[in-house]
């Protein structure tokens, strides 16, 4: 895989936007859109049209009529809501599409690179690795992205792929010692269903008795719709908490409402696994 890419610093911000180019079809596209992401070289948006991984898209920021040739650098390909995730590298710009003034892009400043397992389609190798072109929100089934492979000495499309197959051997549930509850099979895969092994910082906000706690702690996996972590507090199935994902102390965040769906106890430990749905995805 290549490690030469180091986290990047990003902004949420929705700038209004168009987007030209090819669809996986091999249609021409014209849609208006929104950022959902922004640096000095990535872009994150969110298309009706699917495209191809290394496909050129042409893209003007709305406000002031600038633009700039990106290229596919991800994309999801399972839609939500219609749209598809797209995450697009920078080739050339007329000039400065945003007019942001990002912060340094060092190492030390800079996120940290969320870590999920990718195999590549045409060697079929996995690997657990740093996917620092985009954040873990968007780890989940049908994420692609075009990466060198070692293996096949050239750069190939990768796949998420889910911890808990097969030949990925234990769960990161497992491998942190907490067990399995018996269930039904339907249940058990909409629990799995694009789950990634993301080990981060998470904060949960709670009222108790009139008094507002927090608990900081680390997740097992994260996915699109909630996170499974471990910690020493007691939580009840249905309570309504509030969190900040991949939280880190001094960053200004808001917290997104979630409820807890799951509480089991880690083996050999005073832990407790804990499963939370963000509220936005409750049916």
């Amino acid at each position: 895989m290549d490690e030469k890419q180091q986290p990047r610093s990003r902004v949420k911000v929705a700038f209004p936007i168009r987007v030209r180019g090819l669809s996986s079809d091999n249609k021409f596209f014209d849609e208006p859109g929104e950022t959902c992401l922004v640096s000095r070289g990535l872009l994150v948006t969110r298309l009706q049209n699917l495209v191809d991984l290394e496909t050129e898209l042409y893209v003007i920021n709305s406000d002031n009529n600038v633009g700039g040739l990106f290229r596919v650098l991800w994309v999801n390909t399972q839609p939500q809501e219609e749209r598809h995730d797209v995450g697009l590298e920078l080739i050339q710009a007329d000039d400065d599409p945003w007019g942001i003034s990002f912060p340094a892009e060092q190492e030390e400043s800079a996120e940290p690179a969320a870590e999920t397992w990718l195999a590549c389609q045409r060697c079929h190798q996995r690997l657990l690795t740093p996917v620092p072109e985009a954040t873990a929100e968007f780890f989940y089934e049908g994420f692609r992205i075009s990466r060198t492979c070692d293996h096949c000495r050239a750069t190939t499309p990768w796949e998420f792929a889910p911890a808990e197959t097969p030949e990925a051997g234990p769960t990161a549930a497992e491998a942190a010692g907490v067990g399995r509850i018996r269930m039904k099979k339907p249940h058990i895969e909409s629990r799995t269903k694009g789950r990634a092994p993301i080990e981060t910082d998470i904060k949960l906000i709670r009222a108790r008795e009139g008094t507002i706690l927090e608990d900081i702690c680390k997740t097992v996996n994260v996915s699109r719709h909630g996170a499974y972590f471990l910690t020493k507090e007691a939580y009840a199935v249905g309570e309504r908490v509030s969190v900040v994902l991949h939280y880190k102390e001094g960053d200004v965040s808001i917290p997104v409402p979630a409820y807890v769906v799951r509480v089991e106890r880690a083996r050999d430990s005073v832990h407790n696994a804990v499963a939370i749905r963000f509220e936005a995805e409750r049916r």
